[in-house]
């Protein structure tokens, strides 16, 4: 997938006004391309207000963020909204870079894209409601009835227009890490090799038991002589287990991700695996792969080739197109939000302490000395107030595939795009009102 949206890990304390008045309806201008204050204000509330805003925030990020800014609600924080508007300015520098040099997105990459995001979506959905469920905290992708939420959930309950950008910018990424990859067919050759579980699908059947002492007893019987599917039968029905005949899963199944998601190494056929236990319902469970089927590498050749395309070199390269397209761009920022500097969007320094306004008790807040902290929003146009000015003090890069920059500020400054590739810049923390 590409750049999902980067966040600061420690989001700062200072807020922007999503509504009110605005010098300029444009956020950001980018070679003449326009992004309105409405249509950033409407990505903020949808992260803010709805369930699927905030479960596709959390997914993104890796864990549960508060939006919201020191001035209550309507306001954001400000290395938040600057990090939306970032990736923002990063997508259109990619589609135009992606225009200059012809490339275009047919239906066809719409539809694959759109795939392989909620593909991705769905896994880190897992992850972050597995990190919840760990630390005992709540998490946003889990409904009201404490069922997770799916990406095709998701997707579906966002507004249309940013469901259809997302997919969009995916689709960008694609072509643009395509191009100039120049991978050979040896290539594609010593990844087959050396990925032989990538390629081999396996068909598995489950046992579900009620404890591990019962799953040890079913497991007992089944290397005494009795068949895994008639084991099952019996375990399943007491267990009222979904699970078909003879707990048939299908052959669906890539040997990796079974491997993954079972904790094993490997997976020998005809062996009872197990007992594992299921986190979410605490039923112990056996498994069995009954065959396996590896694909050749004529068939597995595409996948290769994509897996080969979204790998860190590659994407590093377009990565590196895309900054030297930005510094050949004309792009400016509506002073509300900070200014382009280079590739990206640094924050507006906030002011002396000596201008600030007083607070409702009438005291005046003094600044912190500590890095990464701020004030809070301010009420009128332009700069807001802010009690402190917050420095990133350090920097990541992303490792997984994918093109774009982005930027981060305050206490952390994390670049990289979600698919891997990225750049970013940490800044001065503020506040804005607006």
């Amino acid at each position: 997938m590409k750049r999902l949206l980067t966040v600061s890990t420690v989001l700062l304390v200072a807020g922007v006004l999503a509504t009110g008045c605005n010098l300029t309806p444009v956020a950001a201008s980018i070679n003449g391309t326009t992004i309105s204050v409405g249509s950033l204000n409407s990505q903020l509330q949808t992260y803010d207000l709805t369930a699927a805003g905030k479960c596709l925030l959390e997914a993104q990020s890796g864990q549960f963020i508060s939006v919201e800014g020191t001035g209550g609600p309507g306001t954001y924080d400000m290395a938040f909204a600057t990090s939306v508007l970032q990736s923002e300015v990063t997508d259109t520098l990619a589609a135009q870079l992606a225009a200059s040099k012809g490339l275009t997105v047919s239906s066809s990459d719409l539809s694959n894209a759109r795939t392989e995001y909620e593909a991705l979506l769905n896994g880190q959905i897992s992850q972050v409601i597995q990190l919840a469920e760990e630390s005992n905290a709540a998490s946003n992708c889990v409904s009201d009835t404490g069922q997770a939420l799916t990406a095709s959930q998701v997707f579906g309950a966002l507004p249309a227009a940013q469901r259809n950008a997302l997919v969009r910018n995916n689709a960008v990424d694609q072509l643009l890490l395509a191009d100039g990859s120049g991978i050979t067919s040896a290539q594609v050759a010593a990844y087959y090799q050396a990925n032989p579980a990538m390629f081999t699908t396996a068909c598995v059947s489950v046992l579900v038991a009620s404890s591990q002492a019962a799953a040890q007893q079913y497991q007992a019987q089944i290397a005494a002589g009795a068949s895994f599917a008639s084991v099952a039968d019996t375990a399943n029905g007491l267990t009222g287990s979904s699970a078909p005949p003879g707990g048939a899963l299908g052959c669906q199944y890539i040997e990796s991700e079974v491997e993954q998601t079972l904790g094993l190494t490997s997976l020998p056929v005809n062996t009872v695996l197990g007992p594992i236990e299921d986190p979410t319902n605490g039923a112990y469970e056996l498994y069995e792969v009954t065959s396996e089927t590896v694909a050749p590498l004529a068939q597995a050749t595409p996948d290769i080739v994509q897996q080969l395309q979204q790998s860190t070199t590659n994407a590093t390269r377009v990565t590196n197109e895309i900054v030297a397209f930005a510094h050949r761009s004309d792009v400016s920022v509506n002073p509300q939000y900070g200014a382009w500097k280079v590739h990206a969007i640094v924050p507006p320094t906030p002011p002396a302490p000596k201008f600030l306004l007083p607070t409702e008790s009438g005291t005046v807040a003094v600044p912190s000395s500590s890095a990464g902290t701020s004030g809070t929003a301010g009420t009128t146009g332009g700069t807001g107030t802010g009690t402190s000015s917050g420095t990133g003090t350090s920097s990541g890069t992303g490792t997984s595939s994918g093109t774009g920059t982005s930027s981060g500020t305050g206490t952390s400054s994390g670049t990289g795009t979600s698919s891997g590739t990225g750049t970013g810049a940490s800044g001065a923390s503020t506040s804005a009102g607006g």
